[in-house]
């Protein structure tokens, strides 16, 4: 069973500084039974939706992390009311792999518009 741990959430800058600011909030945040495998693609996970916020996306950027039995919740919210789109790269692309690799990785994902902006979040099974 999740030794469950409140949800948190952790403003970012708007720079690519914000990944490795995600990835140790979301480090920090996880239960035991979330460790290994689990963690391995949470971090991966919120690398990819934070610089797709970023880069993409509009400030404020926003992380939200949530342990629930069986289940890592990640979320990241953007001031941007684009919705991210899965795409095909090419071999030789050097980008567009983002939401592709959030949707091999995840167990559900999507995109729910908020007022002024949007939050794509994801479901990671333990």
């Amino acid at each position: 069973m999740c030794e469950a741990m409140p949800e948190a959430e952790l403003d970012l800058p708007a720079d690519l500084s914000a990944a490795r600011r995600a990835r140790v909030f979301v480090r920090s945040r996880m239960c035991p039974d979330h460790a290994g495998d689990v963690l391995d693609r949470a971090l991966l996970v919120i690398s990819e939706l934070i610089v797709n916020a970023v880069e993409h996306g509009q400030p404020p950027v926003r992380a939200c992390v949530d342990c629930r039995a069986g289940v890592l919740h990640l979320e990241v919210s953007d001031g941007s009311e684009a919705t991210p789109q899965l795409s095909t790269p090419g071999a030789d692309a050097e980008s567009g792999r983002g939401v592709g690799l959030v949707a091999v990785l995840s167990s559900a994902w999507g995109v729910r518009p908020e007022v002024g902006g949007k939050t794509v979040w994801c479901d990671l099974s333990a």
